[in-house]
């Protein structure tokens, strides 16, 4: 029985969840990667990172990527295609390479099957995130509120689009954390100590 070689992480916008993946990849010595994949995939698509960034976590309607791919439907829907079977070719590759923290890019679900990777789900309530995305970001109230909606919205359409299982359902992962009430690090710590357990 071996140890947990990957870990995938979702999150809530603002929950901080790629600052916990950031600092338990750290703390395992595990390759961290996010916008990471983003870079490769358009390298791998020969096409330029902010050219594609947009349709990073965008959902695809399956019968309008059907007419795309048929019809020359549109450029940004055969793209958003494109990329996520770019991303999805890389992140499976990555996780027969090495240890990895992988944030988001549906890898919850790409690597459903595979059984040493350990799945996670932090979120918290939306008065912490709002505060988090505030300070971060340096908008107002209003707009951090608008931009909980908007992110989560969208992360949720693309995960579902994807997936078999719900992008916020717990049944999705193996542990759902609440960042807000444990802490960032104590977050980190309570995965680490899940990741060194034998399967």
């Amino acid at each position: 029985m071996g140890k947990y070689r990957i870990i995938t992480i979702e999150r809530q916008y603002g929950s901080g969840g790629r600052e916990i993946a950031r600092k338990l990849a750290e703390k395992l010595g595990f390759e961290f990667y996010n916008e990471e994949i983003l870079k490769m995939a358009a390298q791998k698509l020969n096409i330029e990172t902010d050219y594609i960034q947009h349709l990073e976590e965008t959902a695809t309607n399956p019968i309008i990527s059907a007419m795309a791919r048929v019809a020359n439907f549109t450029e940004d829907q055969q793209l958003s295609d494109k990329l996520f079977c770019a991303e999805s070719d890389i992140i499976n590759r990555l996780s027969l390479t090495g240890n990895a923290v992988i944030v988001g890019r549906c890898a919850t679900q790409i690597l459903a099957n595979r059984k040493n990777c350990l799945r996670v789900f932090i979120h918290a309530n939306d008065d912490v995130r709002s505060q988090r995305v505030i300070k971060e970001y340096h908008i107002s109230e209003k707009e951090a509120h608008a931009a909980l909606r908007k992110t989560d919205k969208r992360r949720s359409e693309f995960y579902n689009a994807h997936a078999e299982k719900k992008w916020a359902s717990m049944s999705t992962y193996d542990v759902c954390l609440d960042s807000g009430g444990l802490g960032i690090d104590n977050c980190v710590e309570v995965i680490s100590a899940l990741a060194a357990k034998l399967k």
